[in-house]
C-alpha cells in the first residue's frame, strides 16, 4: 500500500482530527470517539514509531499528564467491582492517550493551536443557536426549565464549555491584529455570555463569576500601570461586595418570609368540608412562605375544582414529573390561602399554567431564572436544616453525598476502596441512613472526594500535584487563556465528577494537554 499521499496530508489530517474532538465537545459525542481513533492512527502514520515513544519518555511534562491514569490501573489489583472498574478504564483513555499522542506528533503552533480554538468556540455558538431554536419553538417542544435546551450534553458541561469559550474569545480578541476578526472573537464572547444568562446556566455563571473574579485579582496585583490595577482591583472588589450583597438579601428576604404569622388551623372550608391537618407526619412542618403546606386542606373539593380548571389529573404529575398535588399545595400555601375550591377559583390562568409547569412557588413567576435559583437553593438548606429532607434537592444532596464520603474515608484512608468500588461504597453507606431514597444514591459529585475515596490520601495527593506540577513549572499563571481554563477545570470539580464522563474528561484532557503540551519550553522540562 502506498502511504506517501497520506503522509504528504499528514499534518492537515491530525488539524481535521483535532477539529472533530472540539467540535464534538458541544455537538456530537460519536465525533469525539472519531477524532481520538483518528489521532491515533495519524500517529501512527507518522512514521518513527519508536522516536515517538522515546519523545513521549523523554518529556516529563507529558508522563506526569498522563499518569493520572495510572490510579485507574493501579485501583484495579485492590478492587471487587470490575465491571464498574472496566468502564472507568475505558472512560478515563483519554488522560493517558492525549499527552501520549501529542507528545509523539509535531508540536502544534500557536497559529494551530489559535485556529482549533476557533473552531472550538464555532461548534459552542452553533450549539448555543441550536439551542435558541429549540427555545423559540422550532421542534414544538414544550421547555419547561431552560436548562433542557443544553441538548447535546448535560447543562453543566455546557456551561462549562461556554465558560472557556468566552474567556478564549476575550484572550484572542485582546491579541487579534485585524480589526474585523478582533470584533467577531468580541461578538462570539458577548453572546455567549447573553446566552448563558437567557438560559440560566446557574453552575456556569457562578463559574465564570469566579474565574473573572480570580483573573481581575491575579492581573490587577502583576500590572505595571497603577490606573490599570486600581481599576482591577476596583472592578474585583465591586463584583465581590455586590454577589455578597446580592445573596445576603435574598437570604433576608426568604427568612423575612418564613417568619410571618402562619394561617391558623381552620375546621371547615367555605362549602363545608372538613379540613385535614398533618401534625404527626416527618412533613408535617414543612412550610411555603411561611405557611403550613399540609394543614388547612379540603382534598376533595380541591381536586374536583382543580380538574375543572386543568386537563392535568391533580393525582397525576406536572411537567416536572413531580406530583401535581404537591405543586398545587404548595403554591397556594406561598399565597397564604387555605387549600380549598375557592382558592383554585382565586387562581389565575398564569398561575394554572404555571403549576402545570412544575413551579411550586407563585413569586417564581415574576422572578428570574437565577434570582428563582438562588431562592430554591436557600429553600432548599431550609428544608434541610429544619426537617433532615434531601430528596430531589440537588445542591443539599451534594452535601449528603459529601458526609458519607467522610465516613467512607474514615475506613480507607490510605488507598481509598480501589477504582470499582466507588459506587458500592456509597450505596452501603446510604442504607445506613434514611435521608436519601434509594434513586438517589449517587457518587460524591466532587473530584477532589472522588479520587481521594477511590485511591486514598496517596491518590489525593497525586492528583493535586499531576494539577499543580505543570501549572507553577511552566509558569502557566502567566498565561491567560491557560489560567482561565485551569479555574473553570478546578471549579467544576468542586460540584461535579467531571472527569466520570465522556465529554468532562475528554474537556479537561483534550485542553489540559494542548495547552502544557504546547506552551513555551514545554519540551525543554
Amino acid at each position: 500500500m502506498n502511504l506517501k499521499p497520506l503522509l504528504t496530508h499528514h499534518r492537515k489530517f491530525v488539524i481535521l482530527f483535532l477539529m472533530m474532538i472540539v467540535v464534538g465537545l458541544s455537538l456530537s459525542k460519536p465525533l469525539i470517539t472519531l477524532g481520538e481513533i483518528g489521532l491515533g492512527a495519524a500517529w501512527l502514520l507518522q512514521g518513527n514509531i519508536k522516536n515517538q515513544i522515546l519523545s513521549f519518555f523523554k518529556n516529563r511534562i507529558a508522563l506526569i499528564l498522563s499518569s493520572i491514569y495510572l490510579l485507574t490501573i493501579i485501583g484495579l489489583f485492590y478492587t471487587t467491582n470490575f465491571e464498574f472498574a472496566i468502564g472507568d478504564v475505558r472512560r478515563k483513555i483519554p488522560l493517558f492517550l492525549l499527552p501520549f499522542l501529542l507528545s509523539g506528533l509535531n508540536p502544534l503552533t500557536q497559529q494551530e493551536i489559535k485556529f482549533i480554538f476557533n473552531v472550538y468556540v464555532i461548534g459552542v455558538v452553533a450549539s448555543s443557536f441550536w439551542s435558541v431554536f429549540v427555545l423559540l419553538g422550532g421542534l414544538n417542544e414544550v421547555i419547561i426549565d431552560t436548562r433542557q435546551l443544553s441538548r447535546f450534553t448535560s447543562h453543566i458541561r455546557f456551561g462549562l464549555e461556554i465558560c472557556l469559550a468566552i474567556f478564549g474569545s476575550i484572550y484572542y480578541a485582546l491579541n487579534e491584529i485585524d480589526t474585523k476578526n478582533k470584533i467577531k472573537w468580541f461578538i462570539a464572547g458577548i453572546w455567549l455570555l447573553i446566552f448563558m444568562v437567557i438560559i440560566n446556566l446557574f453552575t456556569g455563571i457562578l463559574v465564570f463569576s469566579i474565574t473573572t473574579s480570580v483573573l481581575l485579582l491575579f492581573y490587577g496585583v502583576q500590572h505595571k500601570n497603577k490606573i490599570v490595577k486600581i481599576t482591577f482591583l476596583c472592578v474585583f472588589i465591586t463584583l465581590i461586595a455586590s454577589v455578597s450583597f446580592y445573596i445576603n438579601n435574598s437570604i433576608s428576604s426568604y427568612k423575612a418570609a418564613q417568619q410571618i404569622e402562619s394561617l391558623p388551623m381552620g375546621e371547615y372550608s367555605e362549602n363545608g368540608e372538613k379540613f385535614y391537618h398533618d401534625t404527626i407526619s416527618e412533613v408535617k412542618n414543612l412550610k411555603e412562605n411561611g405557611n403550613y403546606i399540609y394543614r388547612n386542606i379540603a382534598f376533595t373539593e380541591l381536586e374536583e375544582a382543580w380538574n375543572r380548571r386543568s386537563d392535568f389529573n391533580f393525582n397525576g404529575t406536572d411537567l416536572k414529573g413531580q406530583e401535581l398535588k404537591t405543586t398545587l399545595l404548595r403554591f397556594i400555601t406561598s399565597k397564604a390561602e387555605r387549600k380549598t375550591a375557592k382558592a383554585i377559583e382565586n387562581l389565575s390562568n398564569e398561575e394554572i399554567s404555571a403549576i402545570e409547569k412544575g413551579i411550586a412557588n407563585y413569586q417564581y413567576i415574576n422572578m428570574n431564572d437565577f434570582s428563582r435559583r438562588v431562592h430554591k437553593i436557600i429553600w432548599e438548606f431550609d428544608v434541610y436544616n429544619q426537617h433532615g429532607i434531601a430528596n430531589g434537592h440537588s445542591v443539599v444532596m451534594r452535601w449528603v453525598y459529601w458526609k458519607n464520603a467522610f465516613r467512607i474515608f474514615k475506613e480507607n484512608i490510605l488507598l481509598g476502596v480501589g477504582t470499582g468500588d466507588l459506587q458500592d461504597a456509597f450505596n452501603q453507606e446510604y442504607k445506613l441512613q434514611t435521608v436519601l431514597s434509594e434513586k438517589y444514591y449517587l457518587r460524591a459529585h466532587n473530584q477532589y472526594i472522588t479520587y481521594t475515596i477511590s485511591f486514598g490520601l496517596i491518590g489525593l495527593g497525586w492528583f493535586l500535584f499531576f494539577l499543580g506540577y505543570p501549572f507553577f513549572k511552566l509558569k502557566l499563571y502567566n498565561n491567560f487563556l491557560y489560567l482561565a481554563f485551569f479555574c473553570v477545570a478546578l471549579l467544576s470539580m468542586v460540584t461535579e465528577d467531571t472527569l466520570e464522563t465522556q465529554v468532562g474528561v475528554m474537556f479537561f484532557a483534550f485542553f489540559n494537554t494542548i495547552l502544557i503540551i504546547n506552551s513555551t519550553n514545554s519540551k525543554m522540562i
